[in-house]
């Protein structure tokens, strides 16, 4: 399951496509029944079987296409019992990710990071059982769990594939988040981002844009804070037509930033800025609207 543009529209194809399925099969049933020969209704009493074959009805069990499907991986789900406060930590009632079935992603991870580990127990010690990339999405289990005197002590359980696992949520480069509306935005930068020989600079510059929009500071200790921008995938990585970039650390309970998506185009000798979108990336959940709550 990946996080794209155009999930509306993957949506009306799929349906398109099931609905030209069944157009199909009534004229490939009307076949058999016009023809009066008998030598040629013994043909049509095989016919009915192989339309039951199984490799044939395969493609019609998809509900759509392979984006929508939960990454590989997961285990049998742990049971409330065999989550020992002592070892584990305590079960969170409430907590903004103990919405079962609800759907989260990935963001603020680049193609170079290391992908988010799916841990068969909520623990750094239990086992390994699943990965989500920079753009992957996942469904929540119900479940949440802190130790407080445990680090990393703050896991979420999620749903994959084959089973269940639990993701570490204290995460410096990369974390959990629900994703809500979406906007074109192509009007508040196409003027401000120039032309470049280098695409990949065209999108970057409509990120640090963003960035300069929102706080930033240093701590006393010398940290930094505030907004800061991840390469999340370049139109080489799938096959895509944009740039995705996601845009963290706004400063807000219940906004985190945003994923842009930005297309560019080609421009007498270079390139020039030709359409940018962004999705709201929530810290808390997305109300019916598709606004952060």
């Amino acid at each position: 399951m990946r996080y794209t543009r155009h999930i509306t529209t993957t949506t009306a194809l799929s349906s398109a496509a099931l609905l030209a399925l069944a157009a199909c099969a009534p004229e490939d049933d009307l076949e058999p029944e016009s023809d009066p020969e008998p030598a040629e209704t013994e043909t049509v009493t095989e016919e009915p079987e192989d339309e039951k074959d199984p490799e044939e009805t395969e493609p019609a069990e998809t509900d759509g296409p392979p984006d929508d499907e939960l990454p590989p991986g997961g285990t049998d789900r742990m049971a409330d019992e065999d989550i020992q406060p002592d070892v584990h930590g305590e079960i969170q009632e409430g907590g903004h990710f103990s919405q079962e079935g609800e759907e989260v992603g990935v963001a603020g991870l680049s193609g170079e990071d290391a992908p988010l580990e799916v841990w068969s127990e909520p623990g750094a010690e239990a086992e390994v059982v699943g990965e989500l990339g920079p753009t992957d999405a996942a469904l929540l289990g119900g479940r949440e769990v802190r130790h407080a005197d445990h680090q990393p002590g703050s896991w979420t359980e999620v749903e994959l594939a084959d089973g269940y696992g639990w993701v570490n949520t204290v995460n410096t480069d990369g974390s959990l988040y629900y994703f809500g509306l979406g906007e074109d935005i192509t009007e508040e930068y196409v003027d401000e981002v120039p032309p470049a020989e280098d695409p990949q600079l065209i999108a970057e510059g409509v990120a640090e844009r963003m960035t300069d929009d929102y706080e930033q500071g240093t701590t006393e200790d010398g940290e930094e804070y505030g907004a800061s921008w991840t390469l999340v995938s370049t139109p080489e990585d799938h096959g895509e037509d944009f740039y995705r970039l996601d845009v963290l650390g706004m400063m807000d309970d219940s906004r985190a930033g945003y994923r842009l998506f930005a297309t560019v185009e080609e421009h007498d000798d270079g390139y020039q800025l030709a359409q940018v979108e962004r999705t709201q990336i929530c810290s808390r959940g997305v109300s019916d609207d598709g606004l952060c709550v």
